[in-house]
This record gives structure tokens, C-alpha cells and sequence, in this order.
């Protein structure tokens, strides 16, 4: 069954009689601009050390996702029996993790699973001490950031042997919305770093035994630079913030638009003025023009701005009901959510919504975990009772 927009995400579960959720009224997922001068830059600023909550599952979440887990882990159990690999050979299985299997061991218990968190008697690799790469000169000149995936076996006595890179990818990692490109600058850096780490060997029955195909990510990035506003336009940058502080949303927003000219950030807080002033088909059209001039120049924007961008984007997109372009961003949540640990907190109603958008889009698996990530990061009592309303209304309809 496809849920539509007018369905149950905008109206009262059948027999509820709450108010529907679908409300102006609900948390908004970044504090709106008050007297104390906290703009969704500074917010994210001030909890950017802090380590993200975790909340423990709603009943339905867990008793979803448990179920998810012990039917997939059958079918993962019955394909390792028709292998008819003795117990000591299992772990070089060719059956594969299924996408929800994998999905549901990290909504219940937070982690990537691999065979080894799944087959008994064996107990899984553990690391030491991970070598931190040497930057690349050349790289680090043109401030170039990016990942490498290296693949290498683990030998008995913990001996890092046969490394390869498998994967490497160059990209503004400081920007959601970067499309990472395949390179390889980075692989050799990587590798040399590996081969210095030190592992504890994985065991079976207690015994250390030799492990194939283990994987490791090295990400290499740059402290990212605050903007700095050209000098003859930084006067007008900081009173176009004191107007959205202020709530003077029509002051902003003419100032904004005076200065746009001469540097594209004011985009970003023209965006920011029509948001707080709910207009979001034109916060979102804003944005949108905001997210291709941040690709244009990796150097221009700290990553603050950006992800403050996508937060604000997604509210405004859910705001419109327009769920085919929230779901067309979850590549950028999901890797802000997996690669930006700091940001999960802020990230939390905005996961609400992408869930949200893909229940009503008739993907239930997929709405329920990240309905399940936005309980787990909730930050305030009115965040969980807001996933709490959604996830409840859901449940009516597993």
C-alpha cells in the first residue's frame, strides 16, 4: 500500500485522537532565532564536541527491527549450512549480510556488523593502534580532501599483509552535498600508514586465526576555514544576522538582497529569513541556488553553514509536502549522519523527516530506520515525543 501525502503522516492514526502531527507547531530541529542571539550557525558551533545522545528504541522500533533481525539472520544462518563449510572455514563464507540485516544489527545495537558478529565461536579483530597517514604534499597545497577503503589480511600474530585499496574518492568532505569523484592520490598514504598499525588477531574457539578481506577507512580532510566576508561587505553580513536575531525577517531579507551581488552567502541568510517568516517554497528555492554555488568553491563555506543549509532545506521541503526531493538528498543525511558523529544531535529531526517522507512514500523499511535514527539522536523531551507521535502512528500500518 502507497501512503500518500493526505495519509496518516498528516492526519490522526485511525482511532487516535491526537492532533495530527503534520503541525507548524512541532519541534522545528534548530533553535529559531530569540533573544539570547543563537542563529543555527552558533548552535552548531556550541554542540560540535559534544558527544550525540543515545536514546533508548520506541517499543515499535525495536520490536520492528528485532523481528527484521532474527528472520534475516535465519535466511544468513540457512546459507552458511547449504555451504557445508566446516566451522573453522565459516568465516570465509561467500553469504552475504542482506542490506537488512545490516540495517536493523545498527538501528538495534549501533553497529556494522560482519560475519564475525554473526557466527559462533569466533570472536572478531580488534585494533591496537591505527597509524594516522602522512597528508600528501600535493594534496594539502590544493586542499584537496577525500577517503581511501583499504583491504588487507591479518595474519595470526596480528600482522597487517596484503593491503590493497579498493576504494578511493576525492571530494569536499566539508560539504553535504559534494559528489565524491574516484581518484587514487591518497591510496598510497594510506596503505603506508596501514602496514604500521597493529591488530589483535581474530579468534576461533580462543585461538587466534588468520583473517582475509579486512577493511579499513582512512579519511583524509582539513580543518575547514570559517567564512570571512569580503571587508566592504562585512558590515551589511553582520547586520543582516542582528536583523534575524532580532526577528526583523523584513529588514534581513531586504538587506540580503541588497548585497547578494557581491558575495553568495547572503543567499544563505535570505534563505534563513524566508524560513523563519514560513515561506518555505522560497526557502527552498533559495537553498537550492545556494547548495550549486557551494559546489563551485570548496574553499567558500564552513561546513557549519552547509550542514545548517541541509537541516533547513529538508524542514522547508516537509513543510511543502515535497517528499520526492527529501528523498533525493538521503545520500547527503546518511553520510552526514555515519561520517559527521558530532552533527547527529542537530540531524535528528531531519532524519524524522526523511523517514517520514519515505513512509508516505510507500517505503516502509526505509522510514522506519531513520524514524528509528531521529528517536535514537532526539535532543529534548519535545524531539521524542514528536518521533514517539510518528513512529506510533506507523505502527498501525506494519
Amino acid at each position: 500500500m502507497l501512503f500518500g501525502q493526505s495519509s496518516y503522516i498528516s492526519e490522526p492514526a485511525p482511532g487516535n485522537n491526537e492532533p495530527p502531527w503534520h503541525s507548524p507547531n512541532r519541534p522545528s530541529s534548530f533553535n529559531s532565532p530569540n533573544d539570547s542571539g543563537y542563529s543555527e550557525l552558533q548552535y552548531l558551533r556550541k554542540k560540535r564536541d559534544k558527544n550525540p545522545v543515545q536514546n533508548p528504541l520506541n517499543k515499535h522500533t525495536k520490536s520492528y527491527f528485532s523481528d527484521i533481525f532474527q528472520d534475516e539472520l535465519a535466511n544468513f544462518n540457512k546459507c552458511i549450512k547449504n555451504e557445508g563449510l566446516n566451522e573453522l572455514a565459516q568465516i570465509r563464507t561467500k553469504c552475504e549480510i542482506s542490506k537488512s540485516l545490516s540495517d536493523a544489527a545498527f538501528i538495534l545495537d549501533g553497529k556494522n556488523i560482519t560475519a564475525f558478529d554473526l557466527l559462533n565461536k569466533y570472536t572478531k579483530y580488534e585494533k591496537i593502534k591505527i597509524v594516522q597517514p602522512i597528508y600528501p604534499k600535493n594534496m594539502l597545497q590544493f586542499g584537496e580532501t577525500g577517503f581511501v577503503i583499504v583491504e588487507f589480511d591479518i595474519t595470526q600474530d596480528g600482522k597487517v599483509i596484503n593491503t590493497k585499496a579498493i576504494d578511493g574518492r576525492c571530494g569536499n568532505l566539508s560539504n553535504p552535498y559534494t559528489q565524491l569523484e574516484p581518484c587514487s592520490f591518497f591510496n598510497r598514504a594510506a596503505i603506508a600508514a596501514l602496514v604500521k598499525s597493529q591488530y589483535s588477531p581474530a579468534k576461533f574457539n580462543n585461538k587466534a586465526i588468520y583473517t582475509e578481506g579486512a577493511k579499513h577507512r582512512f579519511t583524509f580532510s582539513l580543518r575547514p576555514e570559517y567564512l570571512e566576508v569580503e571587508n566592504n561587505v562585512k558590515q551589511a553580513y553582520r547586520a543582516v544576522i542582528k536583523k534575524i536575531r532580532t526577528k526583523d525577517f523584513d529588514g534581513a531579507i531586504a538587506l540580503a538582497e541588497e548585497n547578494i551581488k557581491y558575495d553568495e552567502i547572503f543567499i544563505f541568510e535570505l534563505a534563513r529569513a524566508y524560513h523563519f517568516k514560513a515561506q518555505y517554497t522560497k526557502t527552498t528555492s533559495l537553498l537550492f541556488e545556494f547548495i550549486e554555488e557551494s559546489k563551485k568553491n570548496k574553499e567558500q563555506y564552513p561546513e557549519e553553514i552547509l550542514f545548517s543549509s541541509l537541516i533547513i532545506l529538508i524542514e522547508s521541503l516537509y513543510f511543502v509536502d515535497d517528499y520526492k526531493n527529501i528523498i533525493s538528498l538521503e545520500n547527503s543525511i546518511s553520510q552526514a549522519l555515519k561520517q559527521k558523529s558530532k552533527y547527529r544531535e542537530n540531524l535528528a529531526m531531519t532524519s524524522l523527516y526523511l523517514g517520514a517522507s519515505f513512509v508516505n512514500s510507500g517505503d516502509l523499511n526505509k522510514g522506519m530506520f531513520y524514524l528509528g535514527l531521529a528517536r535514537k539522536y532526539s535532543a529534548s523531551d519535545n524531539q521524542l515525543e514528536s518521533v514517539d507521535r510518528v513512529i506510533n502512528q506507523v505502527a498501525n500500518y506494519l
